[in-house]
């Protein structure tokens, strides 16, 4: 049993993907770290089963969908590990990752917020880090120039003879952090449902001198939308919370003109790109039309919140 590490994984349906990374941290050659399961109301008679197979697992069942933030928190409060790793459960990690990384990380208390290589199901590199939302990154087009500008701007550091790559955020599918920083830091931010809120915790790290990196000389591999493309209800859901995230961290990170400008361009830029998919697909009208009346009552009140909590 790996003591010093517990490892806290949302599930919402994914049980497919979440059989497989519960089996590669249970066959960890550092032993099986802590594991804490947040099924966020599954609601499905599935996690039964699990419960009788993986038995030294905890188990926590919530009674509605709390989203990923939340859920983060919640497990985090049973954890009693020096170390927490949130991990998402269409993720595997291979067996001797741990068994290097954490006594890496102990011995170089400078990294605070650690993610490491990941690779998607065709074990090709997948995204993972990048840098914050701002008026030149929060819309896909014009950040393509921005990270091309930008990519050197990346420091890459040599530690203890492994490659590490200081970066704004770090994906929360494999997000390690210690127990006294993640508190120092004030937790997730349970304002977002879902996507943005691991962009959020960095930024606010970073605010108080705990910067993000990823180490390159480990891997895992993350097969992505494991629980958000479950059905075209679910994944109308989850594309427009995408979209409602970014405008709240948006609204909470950015200042003046910058935040009312970068509002307006991620509206154009979502609404242009939607409304010539407008007459050929009935989900992209859905979207559409479910943004619009977002976007209307934001704007109207003056608060962008997740718009899943606002129709739940």
């Amino acid at each position: 049993m790996n003591s010093k590490l517990t490892v806290i994984i949302v599930n919402y349906k994914s049980w497919d993907y979440l059989s497989k990374c519960l089996d590669s941290l249970m066959t960890q050659d550092s032993g099986t770290p802590n594991i804490i399961v947040v099924d966020n109301f599954s609601n499905d008679g599935k996690i039964q089963k699990f419960e009788s197979k993986y038995k030294s697992i905890k188990w926590i069942k919530l009674n509605y969908n709390s989203g990923f933030s939340t859920a983060c928190n919640i497990g985090a409060k049973h954890a009693k590990s020096s170390w927490l790793l949130f991990l998402n459960p269409d993720s595997i990690v291979p067996k001797d990752c741990f068994k290097q990384l954490i006594p890496f990380c102990d011995r170089n208390k400078e990294l605070k917020i650690i993610s490491i290589k990941s690779k998607n199901a065709y074990l090709n590199k997948s995204f993972s880090h990048g840098f914050y939302f701002n008026f030149w990154t929060v819309t896909n087009f014009i950040r393509q120039f921005y990270i091309l500008l930008k990519k050197n701007n990346r420091e890459i550091k040599n530690i203890d003879g492994k490659k590490v790559i200081m970066i704004g955020w770090v994906s929360g599918s494999f997000l390690l952090i210690r127990r006294n920083d993640f508190k120092a830091i004030g937790g997730w931010d349970e304002d977002f449902w879902m996507y943005a809120e691991d962009m959020d915790i960095c930024k606010r790290a970073f605010e108080k001198g705990m910067r993000s990196c990823v180490i390159y000389d480990w891997d895992y591999y993350h097969m992505h939308g494991g629980s958000s493309r479950k059905n075209k209800k679910i994944k109308l859901i989850t594309k427009s919370e995408l979209i409602s995230s970014k405008h709240i961290f948006i609204d909470k990170h950015l200042k003046g003109i910058e935040k009312k400008l970068s509002h307006f361009l991620l509206i154009f830029i979502t609404t242009i790109g939607l409304f010539f998919l407008f007459p050929f697909s009935s989900f992209h009208r859905s979207l559409l039309l479910r943004l619009i009346k977002y976007w209307s009552d934001s704007l109207k009140y003056n608060s962008w919140k997740s718009l899943y909590r606002q129709k739940n």
